[in-house]
């Protein structure tokens, strides 16, 4: 018959109206007949299908299959024991391997889809053979559905059939008989064919390893198997509910009309590469085939590539770091052969890739201190995978340079060795400047002599050989007299000069196993050894005080000085390098204090007493730290209210074996140390918890505190009183005033100010105490910022009988009136004191003679006291 498709039975087999149900559904074997040589770029096309109960073949054949008599059942069962599939094969006409076979397997249905080429068939790629294989199931798919389909037909024609013969037997005699039931329509049959051919379609695919989705003529998804949920994220449920699924993954306007162009235009079952997004807006890569089913569905297989993109862009990322590195890389194989550098290998050796290829790295010469380190190198690489370290070796040009390399060995899973990587960074530069900066980190930059840190090393060095040698040496810790002036009076540039000079000459006089060092400032350090006595010592020394004394000319200026030195010995006074060191600066400050221009041997009872110091200290911080200080308040009254114009936060120290301390006792020790500002920080957060505590006991005082010079002028101070005072209500830094003395100041009076000033920013007012004693008091009230002059107890003990005290304080109390500030007398312990300071002008009086300092718990009954005494 002539039709694009023909079934062909062998001359056993009976048509009946199976035919008709195969001419009825043409157009399903027509499509998949055009799927499948689309997929496999075949001529022609022949399903033959054959099973247990029917070994004969059945076939329905394509367009341009050749209808040759000598393909036989044994032709295909040939093919199919021999599994000769998805290659090329001959045919009974004995044509050049023009044919090639693809199994079809359904439960008992066995098949093949033979495919013709004009000349040799080719290789069919991975996609091609998986495509093939989808379209084979579909096939055996619907030719079970053709069957079922006619087995249901013969049913309902059987049914019919004996309908019409009751009904005729019924109605013998009647007028008219029944009207015989109407054939089931072809497109219903059709229908439920392709109904029946997608659902069996989902039970194989939703389990498949692949993403496999159908969509029908709308662009609504019907099929989305679990490979698809996996990877897009999105459910079955998401999808098939959406009206317009493909815009989830192709949100860009554009990519929406190629991907429905590629839906809806001609048949294309080749994999595309496409670039949807993840249900987490991550974009993927994947390729995809579209295979139309009947009707307009389209079958959709896809391919997640995205690992292999990325795996690919990293390999073209590896090859462009490999040829774009600053850094020397050379590859070698497991024989040590090289087999690839990179343009930088080139650039610092000299080489190049045809010069070293199959090479041993070994002709790269490398100098003789490092020969037995590249040896090393070789014979670790034996037993592990990694080795970094530096070495120096010669450029083709025969220029030294230092590297840095590392090697690593590459091997497979089978830890065989494929090759071995090395990479190397020239560091001949780093190296040059490493060796600056060692110089600059070891010697002073002015005088270019060895500094305090190389000094240290090269002492350790003479205290071993001193040890093993039995030998003496001598420390020396030399300060400049009369250096400041020369600062002063002929600027830097001729003290620099000086120091210059003083180091030339110093270097004079030590020997090859002597040093010499500038420590800082105008502060050097000299170290002897070899000696045999301090004679020889003292003969050494006056040397050395004999040259400083020597005029110096400063370009137009002649000046003298000379050196005050202190002089630890080895081993008598010291073992250590540190100790030695100290122990001569120790004896420095002794000289100055002699008169300067002397030396002076370290004195041990100097070290006890510093020793002693350091004790003392030890006990300080372990008190404090053990919670045994305290703080005691005096108060201060104005005499013309009678009121309680403020507390004085006074520390104390409850020692468990002395009894009650006063600061004199332990204060001095920590004058200069981190202690001093964490005590006086301590000191400050226990008055600002005691004045919460009174204030909720309706008790509102201003307290004062005493603050040290190590303590104000520290960096840190405000900046911790700030963190301090923020934990507390505002209204309490109004309360709070601290009292300094002008000697805590004096030695740079404009950062005081500058600290006083952002103290006075946070709300605190400020005292100064003992005013009076001070020889530049006058000279700095004015720029400090105070509000109240305590005069000191000095002035008030003799006042009744002294006239200078009396001229004095009346001196200060005017004073204060005149710039506005507050007056307060300290020290009054007599009714007569506080009277005459009255008549003077000054009301606010604080002393044994208002009260002694109190614990906390009692202030409150000392108010009392104080109130009835008022009436």
């Amino acid at each position: 018959m002539s039709m694009d498709m023909r079934l062909q039975y062998d001359q056993d087999d009976s048509e009946h109206g199976f035919t008709k149900l195969m001419a009825v559904e043409n157009t399903d074997w027509q499509q998949l007949c055009q799927q499948v040589r689309q997929t496999s770029g075949a001529l022609g096309t022949c399903f033959a299908f054959f099973s247990d109960q029917q070994p004969a073949p059945r076939r329905v054949m394509g367009r341009r299959w050749p209808l040759l008599p000598k393909w036989t059942a044994a032709d295909y069962q040939f093919i199919w024991q021999k599994k000769s599939f998805y290659n090329a094969i001959s045919g009974p006409d004995l044509a050049s391997k023009s044919y090639v076979a693809v199994p079809i397997v359904r439960g008992e249905l066995h098949g093949l889809i033979l495919l013709k080429y004009q000349t040799t068939a080719p290789l069919l790629n991975p996609e091609q053979r998986m495509l093939l294989d989808i379209l084979a199931v579909q096939a055996a798919l619907l030719w079970q559905e053709r069957g079922e389909q006619e087995r249901e037909r013969q049913e309902r024609d059987a049914q019919a059939q004996k309908g019409q013969e009751i009904g005729a037997q019924e109605g013998a005699g009647q007028e008219e008989a029944l009207p015989a039931r109407s054939p089931v329509p072809s497109h219903h049959l059709r229908e439920d064919t392709s109904q029946r051919l997608l659902k069996r379609l989902k039970i194989l695919f939703d389990h498949a390893p692949i993403p496999i989705n159908v969509f029908n003529a709308e662009g609504r998804c019907i099929l989305w198997n679990e490979a698809c949920e996996r990877v897009f994220g999105w459910s079955r449920n998401d999808i098939k509910q959406h009206p317009a699924p493909l815009n989830l993954f192709y949100p860009d306007a554009s990519d929406q009309r190629q991907v429905k162009a590629a839906f809806y235009g001609a048949n294309d079952s080749e994999f595309q590469e496409w670039r949807p997004y993840h249900r987490n807006g991550q974009r993927l890569t994947m390729q995809w085939a579209n295979i139309k089913l009947p009707y307009g569905d389209t079958l959709c297989v896809g391919h997640d590539i995205s690992d292999q993109k990325e795996i690919a862009h990293q390999q073209r990322l590896a090859a462009n770091v490999f040829e774009s590195s600053y850094d020397g890389i050379m590859v070698s194989d497991a024989e040590h052969c090289i087999t690839h550098i990179n343009p930088a290998f080139t650039r610092i050796t000299g080489y190049s890739l045809e010069e070293v290829k199959g090479r041993y790295p070994a002709f790269l010469k490398h100098l003789s201190v490092d020969r037995e380190l590249y040896h090393e190198l070789c014979e670790h690489l034996k037993t592990a995978d990694h080795w970094q370290g530096e070495l120096t070796s010669l450029r083709k040009n025969g220029e030294s340079y230092s590297l840095l390399l590392a090697v690593t060995v590459v091997k497979d899973e089978a830890d065989n060795v494929l090759s071995y990587v090395a990479v190397f960074t020239d560091i001949t530069y780093l190296k040059l400047h490493e060796a600056q900066l060692r110089h600059q980190a070891f010697h002073d930059a002015l005088t270019g002599v060895p500094n305090r840190l190389l000094f240290g090393e090269l002492l350790e060095r003479a205290i071993s050989t001193a040890e093993r040698n039995e030998g003496q040496l001598a420390v020396c810790y030399l300060d400049l007299d009369g250096f400041k002036a020369v600062n002063d009076n002929l600027g830097h540039a001729a003290g620099d000069k000086l120091l210059i000079e003083v180091s030339r000459r110093l270097g004079l006089i030590t020997r090859s196993c002597d040093a010499m060092s500038r420590l800082g400032g105008d502060e050097f350090a000299l170290l002897f050894t070899a000696l045999h006595s301090s004679l020889e010592c003292d003969e050494i020394l006056n040397r050395v005080q004999k040259i400083i004394s020597q005029p110096f000319d400063l370009d137009e200026d002649i000046v003298n000085i000379s050196a005050s030195i202190g002089v630890a010995l080895y081993p008598q006074d010291a073992h250590e390098a540190e100790l030695l060191l100290r122990f001569a600066d120790q004896a420095m400050y002794q000289a100055k204090k002699q008169g300067k221009n002397a030396y002076v041997f370290f004195d041990a009872i100097v070290h006890q007493q510093e020793q002693s110091q350091h004790q003392h200290f030890s006990q300080v911080r372990a008190g404090f730290r053990g919670d045994e200080f305290l703080l005691y308040y005096q108060p201060a009254v104005d005499l013309h209210t009678q009121s309680v114009v403020k507390l004085e936060a006074l520390l104390r120290w409850q020692h468990p074996e002395r009894g009650l301390l006063m600061p004199a006792d332990f204060l001095p020790v920590i004058m200069n140390s981190p202690l001093e500002l964490e005590l006086g920080l301590w000191v400050i957060e226990e008055v600002l918890k005691q004045m919460s505590a009174w204030r909720e006991q309706g008790l509102v005082f201003k307290i004062s505190v005493n603050v040290g010079a190590g303590q104000l002028m520290h960096p840190d101070f405000t900046e911790q009183l700030s963190e301090l005072l923020a934990r507390y209500p505002s209204s309490l830094a109004s309360s709070l005033e601290l009292e300094f003395q002008e000697s805590a100041v004096l030695a740079d009076i404009n950062a005081a100010v500058a600290v006083l000033q952002r103290c006075r920013g946070l709300g605190i007012s400020m005292s100064l105490d003992n005013f009076g004693t001070g020889y530049a008091s006058l000279n700095h009230l004015n720029q400090l910022p105070v509000d109240t002059i305590k005069i000191d107890r000095s002035f008030i003990r003799d006042l009744l009988s002294n006239a200078h005290d009396l001229s004095m304080v009346t001196s200060v109390i005017q004073l204060a009136t005149t710039l506005k500030l507050n007056v307060m007398a300290d020290g009054v312990e007599r009714a007569e004191q506080g009277v005459r300071l009255q008549q003077l002008g000054c009301a606010q009086v604080q002393g044994y003679g208002i009260s002694q300092p109190l614990p906390p718990a009692h202030i409150d009954g000392w108010l009392k006291n104080w109130a009835n005494k008022k009436r």
